[in-house]
């Protein structure tokens, strides 16, 4: 009996050694496995796209201060078109063609970025003295306007939008964006220049009415409004979230209707 006893003992002591050895051998190859992939995220060349620089969840209770530095990011003749967003706040800048031939050309300011080359976000780029870097986008085949009609501010939502120029608001539009998802526009027309209308669209919670004088950087349009899922945003491909941003456009009106 006490042999029988002593081999079960034996068997269990055994069995635990099997065990304990199995567990060893996992944890190395767990910690072998978790060192190769750090070795690759850090080794292995990538196309990594502008970080979000912002919470995505932004309080509804913030006050509207102004921009915290006026930064052109184009002009339209003479007039120079602001930053809209904090800078902190912005994720991209990209030009495109839009469909809308009374439409006039932003210049863009600063230096054109490879869609494959620039990972800094532009509050860093901005800190370590450079300056502004934009991207160019290509229009869906129907578009009847100069290729830089269109510029797109990437910003996360939530975020207050800032009057890119000086003027007077004309209009505050709501309409279905792609026919169907609602979205709101804000039209001012530009105090050094009457006969141009700049037109800020996908706002949300607009702060402004028709009549009211706006201030460059300083007058809160409204919010940066959060995109629906199903709207495949062109801006995307140049930021690591859904590409949420705010428009703006530039249409020549007739002379007779631009009396200041």
């Amino acid at each position: 009996m006490h042999s029988l006893s002593n081999e079960r003992r034996q068997a269990r002591k055994h069995r635990r050694r099997q065990v304990g050895r199995r567990r060893i051998v996992a944890l190395a190859v767990g910690v072998l496995l978790l060192l190769l992939a750090v070795w690759a995220a850090y080794a292995l060349p990538q196309t990594r796209a502008a970080r979000v620089p912002v919470p995505a969840v932004v309080s509804p209770f913030a006050e509207a201060k102004g921009v915290e530095r006026r930064i052109v990011v184009a002009r339209v003749g003479d007039i120079d078109i602001l930053l809209p967003v904090k800078l902190d706040a912005t994720t991209a800048v990209a030009f495109h063609p839009v469909d809308n031939a009374n439409s006039v050309a932003f210049e863009p300011v600063g230096e054109r970025a490879d869609a494959e080359g620039v990972t800094t976000r532009l509050a860093d780029i901005f800190s370590s003295g450079g300056s502004m870097q934009y991207y160019l986008m290509e229009g869906n085949g129907s578009d009847g306007s100069p290729e830089t009609a269109g510029l797109d501010v990437g910003a996360v939502p939530g975020v207050f939008v800032y009057s890119p120029a000086d003027g007077k608001v004309v209009a505050v539009k709501e309409y279905q964006l792609l026919g169907k998802y609602p979205d709101t526009e804000v039209q001012i027309q530009l105090a050094d220049d009457p006969t141009l209308l700049l037109v800020v669209t996908h706002l949300a919670k607009t702060s402004v009415a028709i009549g009211d004088q706006v201030e460059a950087g300083h007058t809160a349009l409204g919010r940066v409004r959060r995109f629906p899922v199903a709207v495949e945003q062109g801006l995307k491909q140049f930021t690591n979230d859904s590409g949420d941003h705010v428009q703006m456009v530039a249409l020549r009106m007739d002379p007779q209707l631009s009396g200041f």
